[in-house]
């Protein structure tokens, strides 16, 4: 099996609302073994999202265009559903061409998302604000 997890900076071409932005940071996951399976894909983010503080996590049906099937995790958080991440296996067509003969689990959680719920805000866009007043009023631990 091999395993990979990362942060990146993503880029691409989003319409720009209070909870999407064309360049953002994401941790991703991807799993490879001889014979992973979408059940296996469910359970991974199950666990995944139970450590990083989601203990109900919820699977829909969505579109990415290097996995299928392709899936996105909403969490519950404050009494509602929020989205924080896309998920699938990716398709043969992509893996193929450069050898690998085993699926491939992968999945993806947008940070900022994180950063809106433990800072309470309802916006993307604020984290990225040059405001000072308005940094000041977040401070860097839970200390401060």
């Amino acid at each position: 099996p091999v395993k990979v997890f990362c942060e990146d900076r993503v880029y691409r071409r989003e319409s720009i609302d209070s909870t999407h932005l064309p360049e953002f940071d994401q941790l991703e996951g991807i799993v490879m073994d001889v014979d992973v399976s979408f059940r296996e894909l469910l359970g991974c983010l199950s666990e995944f999202y139970r450590r990083i503080g989601f203990p109900h996590a919820r699977f829909r049906p969505g579109y990415f265009p290097y996995t299928e099937p392709s899936l996105e995790v909403e969490v519950r958080f404050g009494g509602r559903w929020i989205e924080l991440g896309g998920a699938g296996i990716f398709r043969r067509e992509v893996t193929a061409p450069i050898g690998i003969k085993y699926p491939v689990l992968a999945w993806g959680l947008g940070v900022g998302r994180l950063a809106m719920i433990k800072l309470g805000l309802s916006d993307l866009r604020a984290l990225y604000s040059p405001d000072i007043d308005w940094l000041r009023r977040y401070p860097l631990s839970e200390t401060e």
